[in-house]
């Protein structure tokens, strides 16, 4: 007889600064709940006032006894590779989605102090019902100052996350680059890593749009920066950055192209760096926008 599997799972935020927190502090402190749909697993999602960990929690109906048996194994490296693989394929809905919202909060809130790994010390628990928990068997793995403008979860922002979890819209890579470019002390891969952002956002957006273009998009090379914004993303969603800005784009990465071809190129100063990195931020957020606003 099949049986109903319940898998709880546990992770650490990885901040960048020991006393952040994703919540903040105070009397206004609170839990904030959120759910997702991964692979059919409705998946419950909690951060807690502690705000450094999430906890994801799911109910799989009709299970296979033979999962029971490999989840019961004392080692993973026990199991042959065809149940590692079943492993894998009934745990991960659960981590993937912890890692999707803190992926989206480092997004949407602008937190420069989550690491590009995300989450951390997972602990992923199961039962069959009767109150009694056991670890899952797990491979020994390593997922491998405070900045002004640090936001910390609220009502408002907890919805907005719920709102992407439902619509299972996934973070974009292109936020860790510019991460890395703000926790750069270098203000050279600061700009570097700021128009590799640039360049990998709108890339991302153009193939969420339009998923044919994703051959051309990874596989050619492409246009200048400023058409990518400008003309193609004007062709597909009628709208394109002000003219301004698709200048201030093509400058920017003329800049980088010269930062890394000639080590002798002389570096942005913190200001210059800064302002830029703000003004790629925007357009990102503006991408964003566009895009989940477009008709």
């Amino acid at each position: 007889m099949s049986a109903q599997l319940y898998l709880r799972s546990r992770c650490d935020v990885l901040l960048g600064h020991g006393d952040l927190n994703l919540v903040g502090s105070g009397e206004y402190c609170k839990d904030y709940d959120f759910s997702i749909s991964k692979s059919g697993q409705l998946i419950k999602l909690k951060l807690p006032e502690d705000g450094k960990t999430i906890i994801a929690e799911t109910v799989i109906n009709n299970i296979n006894p033979d999962i029971i048996q490999i989840l019961r194994a004392s080692d993973y490296d026990s199991l042959n590779k065809t149940e590692q693989g079943k492993l894998r394929e009934i745990t991960k809905p659960i981590v993937d989605s912890m890692r999707e919202l803190v992926g989206l909060i480092k997004q949407e809130h602008t937190r420069f102090d989550i690491s590009d790994s995300l989450i951390g010390n997972v602990r992923t628990e199961w039962s069959l019902g009767a109150g009694k928990w056991y670890s899952t068997p797990y491979s020994i793995t390593i997922e491998g100052g405070a900045l002004p403008g640090l936001g910390n979860m609220d009502d408002k922002m907890a919805q907005h996350l719920q709102e992407l979890l439902s619509k299972n819209e996934q973070p974009l890579v292109a936020i860790n680059y510019l991460h890395q470019a703000i926790n750069s002390n270098s203000t050279r891969y600061q700009w570097i890593y700021a128009t590799i952002s640039a360049e990998l956002a709108i890339k991302e957006i153009l193939i969420r749009i339009e998923p044919k273009l994703e051959v051309i998009l990874s596989t050619l090379p492409s246009p200048p920066l400023e058409r990518l914004y400008g003309d193609v993303l004007e062709s597909l969603s009628g709208v394109k950055p002000q003219t301004s800005d698709l200048n201030r784009l093509k400058w920017g990465a003329i800049r980088r192209n010269k930062l890394i071809h000639s080590i002798e190129n002389e570096p942005p100063s913190f200001e210059e760096a800064n302002e830029y990195n703000h003004f790629i931020n925007d357009q990102i957020k503006w991408l964003l926008y566009q895009y989940r606003h477009r008709k």
